[in-house]
């Protein structure tokens, strides 16, 4: 019997882990990255393709459109905490159920929108349904099961929104054959399909199934970890810095948490606004027949961020690895800027596309790094919060830029020069300490 078929074992010989057997946070994992290549293809990148022919068919502005984006971010942040909290005392599954239910619902209102207030309306349905059932939850529960090689379990997870690019594509073609229409009913479908089995396999902490986190095998009549204990030395390895689990009041008070908000928010604020209005840009520039294949490298060669950086994290400093991928996006924003043949898109994707990639698998590592994971969903979700401003003024900043200046140059530039004022905050979030009676340490 696998040791995960029971959810309370005994701590025996029986629930140590079998060698040869696959760690099942590698499962996980797994699951958690076709489920993002889906939705990434079809959401977080891929509506970009429907940015247009809504656009055509209403007859609405850019910032207008746009704003449908800033609510599903806006929704994010004010749901993110209430989830965290949620997740750490209920689990991943029950949330993945609701949310990826929710979704799908989400994306057949879509299909059936006649006026902006329904359109947004539409995002803000779809936006509860990943924030509750999404990519936050499945990080969430990745960082609950790996500690020493958090970094790079998280990069291969995101790995599948680098991949989804290469839907993108497909999503224009279908499009352009049955209409947006029909389009987002199929989709809407498709996360049912996609999503719940991967939900009925989301579990909570490897504790909790006689395991610790990276796989690690557990002294045989172990008992599990207290509130207050520490797990058993990992056999066969030297034990490592401590994990503090701070709780989120806790996490809230120190320097590095709002420094690390702030870095966020202004990375994301250039992101965001590339992501939606990429195609649209294209599009301008008389090149919307290659801007879905843009799209689709730009986040393959997020895969050369997501991974490297994802393996670099768990062996050098963060902090100093995000400032490379700062400079690194300032430079892409300014060749995106200044595209006037399709060439510039070559050098666009390869400065970009691994500077957009390499925060992603970073954040959740250097939240867990930092403040432990008893409380890392709550902790994970309050800095959402703060780090969602800049979700929600990024696109709607693009959009006006265009409709004001005809183009998307001058907004580009500025979000360009924008990326590098997060250098000095990130340098400056040094790891927290922790003196307090009954705080849990694991080993690493």
């Amino acid at each position: 019997m696998h040791p995960l078929d029971k959810e309370v074992p005994s701590y025996g010989k029986e629930n140590e882990v079998k060698k040869g057997r696959l760690f099942y946070g590698w499962w996980i994992v797994s699951a958690c990255a076709a489920l993002n290549f889906y939705v990434g293809g079809v959401f977080f990148y891929g509506f970009g393709a429907f940015f247009d022919p809504i656009r055509n068919h209403f007859g609405w502005s850019y910032a207008a459109i746009s704003f449908g984006n800033s609510i599903q971010r806006l929704e994010g942040g004010i749901a993110a905490p209430i989830v965290g909290f949620l997740f750490d005392r209920f689990g991943p599954r029950k949330l993945m159920l609701f949310g990826l239910t929710v979704a799908g619902l989400g994306f057949i209102s879509f299909s059936y929108v006649n006026s902006l207030w329904m359109y947004y309306l539409s995002f803000a349905i779809v936006s509860i349904g990943f924030s509750t059932g999404g990519a936050g939850i499945a990080m969430a529960t990745v960082v609950n099961w790996f500690i020493r090689r958090r970094t790079i379990a998280v990069a291969l997870m995101m790995a599948g929104f680098g991949l989804s690019g290469s839907l993108v594509p497909v999503v224009l073609q279908v499009i352009d054959s049955i209409g947006w229409r029909d389009s987002l009913m199929y989709i809407g479908f498709g996360v049912w399909l996609v999503g719940l089995p991967v939900a009925f396999m989301m579990k909570h902490r490897p504790e909790k199934h006689g395991l610790l986190p990276d796989g690690d095998a557990m002294e045989a009549q172990s008992p599990p970890t207290g509130e207050s204990g520490a797990l058993e030395q990992p056999i066969g390895r030297k034990p490592a810095l401590p994990e503090i689990n701070f709780t989120a009041r806790e996490a809230l008070k120190t320097r590095a948490f709002w420094l690390i908000a702030v870095t966020y928010s202004i990375q994301v604020l250039a992101t965001s606004a590339v992501f939606v209005h990429v195609i649209p840009h294209l599009t301008l520039l008389g090149m919307r027949d290659i801007s879905g294949y843009a799209l689709m490298g730009m986040t393959i060669c997020s895969l050369v961020g997501r991974l490297g950086f994802g393996f670099l994290g768990d062996i050098k400093d963060k902090r100093r690895l995000l400032v490379i991928t700062l400079i690194l996006q300032c430079i892409g924003m300014l060749i995106l800027a200044n595209i006037s043949t399709w060439w510039l898109i070559i050098p666009f994707l390869l400065t970009y596309g691994p500077a957009y990639g390499g925060p992603i698998p970073m954040r959740p590592a250097i939240i867990g790094e930092y403040f432990g994971r008893k409380s890392f969903g709550a902790i994970q979700g309050l800095m959402h919060t703060v780090t969602v401003a800049g979700g929600v003024i990024g696109p709607i900043f693009a959009g006006w830029m265009c409709d004001l200046n005809g183009s998307y140059y001058l907004g580009f530039m500025i979000l360009a020069f924008t990326s590098l004022a997060a250098i000095p905050a990130i340098l400056a979030a040094k790891r927290p300490t922790l003196d307090r009676p009954g705080q849990v340490i694991t080993l690493q």
